[in-house]
C-alpha cells in the first residue's frame, strides 16, 4: 500500500477531500462519513451542538460548525444554515446589541466571517463584523484579540491573525463585494506581517514564537501552528519565498515515511474520536496539499512511496 492509497482508505470525507485537492476532481457534496456523524448529533430543538454556542469546548456549535467546514459540508445544508443563523442571532442579542461591536473577540470575529462566508450568508451583521475587523488592524498590519487590554499590545498575535485571515480569505473566495478591495489588501498585508516572522519566529530572530508553533494539530481549533499557515498559503496559491522555508523544513522533518502523526491533542471535550492510528490522515492530507504546491518533486515521491 502506498501513502496515497492509505489516505484514500480513510473516512469518506477524507477520500473526497483527497480527490479534490490532490487530483483536482470536481465532486458533489456528500454527507457521508464524519459529516453525517456530526449532523446526527445536532439538536434540532435547541439548534445547537453540545448544548452551547461557543462552549463547552470543543463540542459547542461554534467548533462543530468549524469542523463541518473543514470537512467541506455542503454550504447550503439546512442544518449548517439553521444552526449558524441561530448562533449569529444569539451572539448579537446577548452581546453586540447590549455592549456594542467592540465587545466582540477578534478571533471569534474571524470565525464568524469564515463560517458566514462559507455559507454564502447575506446579512448586514456580516458587514458589521467585517467593519470591526478592518478597523482594529494593529499597526503592524495584522490582528490581536487583546487590542483593548490594559497591556496595550503594539504587535499582532499569530493566533488572532490566522483566524481573521481564514475568514477574510473565505469572504474573498465567495464573491462578496462589500469593502472587497480593502479586504484583499488587508489579507496581503497580514501575510507579509507573518512572513516577516518567517511564519513561526519572533520578529528579527530565529527563535520560535512558542514551541507549539512547531507542532501540528487537527482540528486546529483557534490555535496557530506551522501547518495551519502553510495550508492557508498553499490553498491560496501564494508564491513560494525564502520566508516560507523554515516552516517547510519543520513539515518535512515531521514526516515519518511520508506521513504525519495525528498531532498534539488540544484538551477539551470531543464528539467522537476522529482517528485512532498513530498517523493522521487529516494532517497527512494537509501536508500533501502544501507539498504539492511548494515541493512538487518531494510530493510525488512521498505519495507513491510504499508504507513500511
Amino acid at each position: 500500500m502506498t501513502n496515497l492509497e492509505w489516505l484514500l482508505n480513510g473516512d469518506y470525507a477524507i477520500k473526497r477531500l483527497t480527490k479534490k485537492y490532490l487530483f483536482d476532481e470536481k465532486l458533489a457534496y456528500s454527507n457521508q462519513g464524519f459529516i453525517e456523524r456530526y449532523l446526527n448529533l445536532y439538536d434540532a430543538t435547541t439548534k445547537l451542538w453540545g448544548n452551547g454556542h461557543y462552549g463547552p469546548k470543543w463540542i459547542s456549535t461554534n467548533y462543530t460548525l468549524l469542523e463541518l467546514k473543514y470537512l467541506e459540508i455542503d454550504p447550503n445544508n439546512l442544518i449548517y444554515q439553521e444552526s449558524l443563523i441561530n448562533y449569529l442571532d444569539y451572539y448579537f442579542t446577548k452581546y453586540i446589541n447590549k455592549s456594542g461591536i467592540l465587545s466582540m473577540d477578534l478571533c471569534l470575529s474571524g470565525m464568524f466571517i469564515n463560517l458566514l462566508s462559507y455559507g454564502k450568508i447575506n446579512d448586514n451583521r456580516l458587514n458589521l463584523i467585517l467593519d470591526y475587523v478592518l478597523d482594529k488592524t494593529m499597526p503592524d498590519g495584522a490582528w490581536n484579540c487583546m487590542w483593548n487590554h490594559d497591556s496595550k499590545p503594539k504587535i499582532s498575535s499569530v493566533h488572532t491573525t490566522i483566524n481573521v485571515l481564514e475568514g477574510l480569505q473565505e469572504y474573498i473566495n465567495h464573491g462578496y463585494i462589500y469593502r472587497i478591495e480593502e479586504v484583499k489588501e488587508s489579507v496581503e498585508t497580514a501575510i507579509n506581517t507573518l512572513l516577516e516572522r518567517n511564519l513561526i519566529y519572533k520578529k528579527g530572530t530565529q527563535n520560535l514564537i512558542h514551541q507549539s508553533m512547531a507542532k501540528h494539530h487537527y482540528p486546529p481549533r483557534w490555535k496557530y501552528d506551522y501547518l495551519r499557515i502553510l495550508e492557508f498559503l498553499a490553498k491560496k496559491s501564494y508564491p513560494y519565498g525564502p520566508e516560507i522555508k523554515p516552516a517547510m523544513e519543520i513539515l518535512l522533518n515531521s514526516m515519518k515515511n511520508g506521513r504525519l502523526t495525528k498531532g498534539t491533542t488540544i484538551p477539551g471535550k470531543i464528539h467522537f474520536q476522529l482517528e485512532t492510528e498513530i498517523y493522521g490522515r487529516f494532517n497527512t492530507l494537509r501536508a500533501y496539499i502544501v507539498l504539492k504546491r511548494y515541493s512538487p518533486i518531494e510530493y510525488e515521491n512521498i505519495i507513491n512511496k510504499a508504507i513500511i
